[in-house]
């Protein structure tokens, strides 16, 4: 399948090895962790081995993964991640939307444009029922990126996770295919 993706200011593909020099330069930059559940990366082999796990959970269909290009140079990261077919009996065909952008990108509209790619590649290619998302309450910018998308509110879960010393509520959203 061809996971190359473009959009009209952006071009969506799969993360390599070569890549690894443009995106520590980016995932080794403190303001970009803030919420997301890894640190700034210290050294260019962390940001090695996260685009082998990257790598190896797409090969595995655990896992889609896209470095999000403007015009030529790396400015964040879109996943569909805990990608889950089945439970035994049940068909599930659901994941979860993660992304960052690269803070001298935010608030251009290009994680909404890199997300809405990966849903109508996520329901059209992968025959996803169910998309799922989740920000930190703190984190307005994802939440209106969220609504801006079209999904819906479905729970507020409580000291979701821990970080820096401090919890941090999620709220989680939901899409669903042709609705």
């Amino acid at each position: 399948m061809n996971y190359k993706i473009d959009t009209a200011r952006l071009s969506l593909r799969p993360p390599q090895m070569i890549d690894d020099s443009r995106l520590y330069q980016l995932m080794s930059q403190e303001d970009i962790t803030t919420f997301l559940s890894w640190d700034a990366h210290q050294s260019i082999e962390t940001t090695r081995a996260v685009i082998s796990g990257l790598i190896e959970s797409q090969n595995a269909e655990k896992g889609y993964h896209w470095c999000i290009y403007h015009q030529d140079a790396i400015i964040g990261l879109v996943s569909l991640i805990d990608v889950r077919r089945k439970i035994r009996t049940w068909t599930l065909n659901r994941a979860e939307v993660s992304y960052w952008i690269s803070p001298n990108f935010q608030g251009q509209g290009f994680a909404t444009e890199a997300t809405q790619a990966v849903l109508e590649f996520g329901f059209s290619k992968l025959s996803l029922h169910k998309i799922i998302i989740a920000h930190a309450v703190a984190n307005g910018a994802s939440k209106r990126i969220c609504e801006k998308l079209g999904f819906e509110k479905y729970a507020h879960e409580h000291d979701a996770f821990k970080k820096e010393g401090q919890w941090h509520d999620l709220v989680w959203y939901e899409i669903i295919k042709g609705k």
